[in-house]
């Protein structure tokens, strides 16, 4: 493996793998050590943290002290220390890494044809390149050298990947599909509030519970009218795209196995079964009505996060336009914790949101469920990064830096309380060099060494 398959390995599946071997104090201690290398090699950094992390670390290495033999401690593990500051300095690690200068120089050696005079082939052919990107910036229609931008682009906007098959689906199947791409555009999201004060004014003794239920059941038919009287009395305050979205769409769709979008490559459980690679988890942040029963009067709206496996992929023609769903299998609430460790683990055995498993397909992120060694029933979720056109920002990397803050503050505070299991069972007994404490009496004695010398030959 080269030394960025490591660094992936440490940061993300060597806390997962040492969950189910090793004393937990040892285990704390390499977790502390992975989620800091995880923190300090992220593409956004706050710099307000690294203060935090810097004492974070110095606890850390004090703690491999303990546990670990001194042979283990060369400069390369005492360097650590300084890679705050090193990023105070000079910004985020990745900016200054290796791999890219590495992985350029296996094309420049690409251009070696000639092993007697390798500087010149790589000159020329490097001169060669340059002048042939330059000129096809001034040509149309012909692609520069490098990955295709419009592969970039299907990746972004939505392409199909494997699988072109057409499926009839059932009627309330298309109404529950519809309804949900209804309720996520912005253009009919006035008219959604419309339809519910209609509700409200015809039907003042109900709840809000109950005009959402009776919106959901009956909004589709009002708007397919509304929109046709509006239209028949003006046609111009009606887009083209309104229309279509007003009627409903076809029984009768294209169905794939593997799509292309966001920058994530989406497969449905049945394809990720045959393949070597895992693409059919997915998370989608949603706002969601919370009531504590049927007569509560007073609902709560909040955001959260849903977790599941894809089971179909479909795209919706609207006549127009083409909008791709995912059908997903979804964890209940009761599947889904977070443990000590800051790991967010889920149980894919607990389905639950039966009546509303589509999404689309532009809300979708990918994750992906790594088992617990611990408990088999479990899986620990790992966020994905996108691939985009641009070297920005991009959220994902926001939400992967924020959830190692999570797990960093999560084990801190397991620090904080009282420990089941006595230090004394930790501490290292290959040497006797320094200040020993009786635990019982109280009372620190010095150790006292006795240095050999070394006696010299009589001649």
């Amino acid at each position: 493996m080269r030394q960025h398959d490591c660094h992936v390995i440490m940061e993300h599946f060597l806390p997962i793998g040492i969950r189910s071997i090793l004393p937990e104090k040892v285990r704390s201690a390499i977790t502390k050590l992975c989620f800091f290398f995880r923190s300090i090699c992220s593409k956004v950094i706050d710099p307000e943290i690294l203060p935090t992390l810097q004492k974070e670390i110095v606890i850390t290495l004090c703690e491999l002290e303990m546990y670990f033999p001194p042979s283990f401690f060369d400069i390369m593990v005492h360097l650590v220390v300084h890679l705050v500051k090193e990023t105070q300095l000079c910004g985020p690690a990745y900016m200054r890494w290796m791999y890219p200068a590495e992985r350029y120089m296996k094309i420049l050696k690409g251009y070696v044809k000639s092993r007697s005079r390798p500087e010149g082939c790589i000159v020329e052919r490097y001169i060669v390149e340059e002048a042939v990107e330059f000129c096809t910036e001034y040509l149309s229609n012909v692609q520069s050298i490098g990955l295709p931008r419009a592969q970039i682009f299907d990746k972004m906007e939505g392409k199909k990947l494997i699988g072109n098959k057409i499926v009839t689906i059932s009627r309330d199947e298309r109404d529950q599909v519809h309804l949900y791409v209804l309720h996520n555009n912005n253009e009919v999201e006035p008219y959604v509030e419309m339809h519910k004060d209609v509700l409200r004014r015809l039907n003042p003794n109900r709840n809000e519970n109950w005009i959402v239920i009776e919106h959901n059941q009956s909004f589709i038919q009002w708007l397919k009218d509304h929109i046709y009287l509006k239209r028949s009395s003006d046609p111009s305050s009606v887009t083209e795209r309104l229309r279509c979205l007003a009627y409903c769409p076809s029984l009768h769709l294209f169905s794939h196995s593997a799509y292309s979008i966001n920058g994530y490559t989406f497969y449905t459980k049945e394809q990720d079964d045959k393949s070597t690679m895992q693409n059919s988890g997915v998370t989608v942040l949603a706002e969601a009505m919370h009531i504590s029963s049927m007569k509560d009067l007073n609902p709560k709206y909040a955001n959260l996060s849903y977790f599941g496996v894809i089971e179909h992929i479909w795209v919706f023609d609207y006549e127009k336009f083409q909008i791709p769903i995912f059908g997903c299998k979804w964890v209940n609430s009761s599947g889904i914790r977070m443990d000590k460790y800051g790991f967010l683990q889920v149980d894919l055995t607990r389905v639950g949101y039966k009546d509303e498993p589509f999404i689309l397909a532009s809300q979708a992120k990918q994750v992906f469920y790594v088992n617990d060694p611990k408990s088999t029933k479990w899986s620990i979720v790992l966020f994905s990064n996108k691939v985009t056109d641009d070297s920005g920002v991009d959220q994902c990397d926001i939400d992967v830096e924020n959830e190692s803050c999570i797990r960093r503050n999560e084990l801190n505070r397991n620090d904080e309380v009282e420990d089941l299991i006595p230090d004394e069972s930790y501490i290292r007994n290959d040497h006797n060099e320094g200040i020993w404490i009786n635990s019982s009496v109280r009372i620190a004695k010095k150790q006292v060494i006795n240095i050999p010398t070394k006696k010299r030959k009589r001649c």
